[in-house]
């Protein structure tokens, strides 16, 4: 703040997700200093693909947007894209009225359940997470991800992604997932991890 150094906040998943969780970490513009935010509704916000905004502190910041459009019978637009549809606008806003912050609150609680059911479940079999997850997002310390990545999508079908710095598998706990689908994908991995 000191330094009047623009501070923009990647909250494409997180955005739907934090809010929602009690004793969240603050990330949004609670935090002095955070000038914009972009949040992606078609993650963990339910809704259609694509649909994103970039949301600013101050109204004034998105004339660094404006682009002048003497063509249109607006002078100028601040949009990131030309000639849309506004159908995800519309999906957005839908969602959102029929989940309301209770509706939110429910989902991203049953993800953090399953998120804390998958840690209990893969540390029995002497697995451990990089670090204790804050939301949903999991990174596994295995030997070889590539490996471990290949082989449970070969073998089982599972489709995990891996991270490179550090070197783990990455789980993402989505609300269509189950407890079966945490046990089964635990030992799935278990039997991997062993060959």
């Amino acid at each position: 703040m000191d330094n009047s150094i623009f501070l923009h906040v990647d909250a494409a998943f997180g955005g739907f997700v934090l809010p929602f969780i009690s004793g969240h970490p603050c990330f949004d513009f609670s935090l002095p200093g955070v000038t914009s935010i972009a949040i992606d509704p078609h993650k963990m916000g339910m809704s259609t693909i694509p649909s994103g905004a970039l949301l600013f502190r101050e109204e004034k910041m998105i004339d660094s947007l404006k682009v002048d459009t003497p063509y249109l019978t607006i002078s100028s637009q601040c949009t990131l894209t030309g000639t849309r549809s506004g159908a995800s606008v519309a999906g957005t806003y839908a969602v959102m009225k029929y989940l309301g912050k209770e509706g939110y609150r429910q989902i991203v609680d049953r993800c953090m359940q399953l998120t804390h059911l998958l840690l209990e479940e893969v540390k029995k079999i002497g697995v451990d997470p990089v670090i204790d997850p804050v939301m949903n997002i999991v990174a596994l310390s295995v030997s070889e991800p590539k490996k471990i990545r290949k082989e449970l999508a070969i073998r089982f079908g599972w489709q995990v992604s891996i991270t490179k710095q550090p070197s783990s598998i990455r789980l993402v706990v989505m609300p269509h997932m189950t407890e079966e689908n945490i046990i089964a994908f635990v030992q799935d991995l278990k039997t991997v991890l062993k060959h």
